[in-house]
């Protein structure tokens, strides 16, 4: 969990990063050897986003992001992807497992 997508070159459109974690909590996510920004998405125990991290460079390193409440998982996306779906703190996420 600690690499996340540390080293790569770039991200795809449309492809993400998520981070499933046992049990509720704060669990904080930093740009160590990241190559390009992203955007962080904060999601509690029932989808709901309860946070967005927009627009993160790499250059905020060692600087660590937080949610301001316990989430469950984390959804690393490419930069301006969370704007561009609409995703804010009042959505609810639905992963379409057949794509």
């Amino acid at each position: 969990r600690s690499r996340g997508l540390s080293g790569r070159e770039s991200l795809e459109q449309g492809h993400g990063l998520l981070f499933i974690f046992d049990t509720l909590g704060k669990y904080g996510f930093w740009m160590h050897d990241m190559n390009f920004p992203i955007d962080i998405i904060w999601i509690d125990e029932n989808w709901k986003v309860v946070g967005v991290e927009r627009l993160v460079n790499p250059d905020t390193y060692p600087k660590i992001f937080y949610p301001t409440s316990p989430i469950k998982y984390v959804l690393e996306i490419t930069v301006e992807e969370a704007s561009r779906l609409g995703i804010d703190t009042r959505s609810r996420l639905i992963f379409d497992e057949g794509n």
